[in-house]
């Protein structure tokens, strides 16, 4: 099970076995099943568990928005957004698969670039559409000025009351219009956002004990245990797998 958290890049992925029961912000769950095409726009919040009793069984990828911008170069377009998660097309499904094996078996780097590049340009073509998805609609000052801050400080100690000077509003209505908006109180979205930087830091060779700081956890502990819920991995694990 995965709790409510967000990406800063695309979530794009297929289920080769089994189900999903997947939900983004305060939407009903959907059910993402057995051969289905999975799309997550970035900054979504959303959680995930299985959608049956055997589990699922999947495969991801997280490409950047610059990454979907090379993609989409020749379209004159920009990374969009997609208005649902489920996609039921066998072929870009077939893609996807190939795309990703291409990468575990080390594959030569045109190949890899190339399958990713042609498979990221039809489905935006095909699935996306320009302006904000559904979760993405212009949001009250309110929580468009904390969202900011979270992002800007995200590794800071941010308080209550900061946030409340920041908006012009009490701390009680931070909270509840926040929450009410995103799908999550603003100290777990903070905490999304420090382990989303956790794994950039990872994935460019930082020791953990510098992560843990550069991330804004407290120490090592705490950003294990954060990362561990969130991610059912602990980050030396993440690191061992992207290194």
């Amino acid at each position: 099970m995965f709790p409510p958290h967000l990406h800063d890049a695309y979530a794009i992925g297929v289920i080769e076995r089994g189900a999903q029961s997947f939900r983004s912000g305060r939407h009903s769950p959907v059910l993402m099943t057995e051969g289905t095409l999975c799309v997550i726009n970035p900054g979504m919040v959303h959680e995930g568990k299985a959608g049956t009793e055997g589990g699922w069984r999947y495969r991801m990828f997280y490409p950047s928005e610059h990454l979907g911008a090379r993609a989409l170069v020749d379209e004159d377009a920009s990374p969009s957004s997609f208005d649902g998660h489920v996609l039921e097309e066998l072929a870009l499904f077939r893609r996807f698969e190939a795309m990703h094996r291409s990468s575990q078996r080390t594959a030569d780097l045109l190949e890899r670039e190339s399958r990713t590049l042609m498979f990221l340009r039809d489905l935006f073509v095909r699935h996306a559409r320009a302006g904000p998805g559904p979760d993405e609609t212009p949001q009250p000052r309110t929580v468009s000025l904390v969202r900011q801050m979270l992002h800007d400080r995200c590794s800071e100690s941010i308080s209550i009351d900061d946030l409340a000077i920041e908006t012009g509003v009490s701390g009680t209505q931070v909270i509840r219009a926040f929450t009410a908006s995103i799908g999550l109180a603003p100290h777990a979205y903070l905490i999304a956002l420090r382990i989303e930087r956790a794994k950039l830091l990872i994935r460019q060779g930082h020791p953990l004990v510098e992560v843990a700081f550069m991330a804004g956890f407290s120490d090592q502990s705490h950003l294990c245990r954060q990362f561990l819920r969130i991610t059912s991995q602990t980050p030396g694990q993440f690191a061992r797998a992207v290194h």
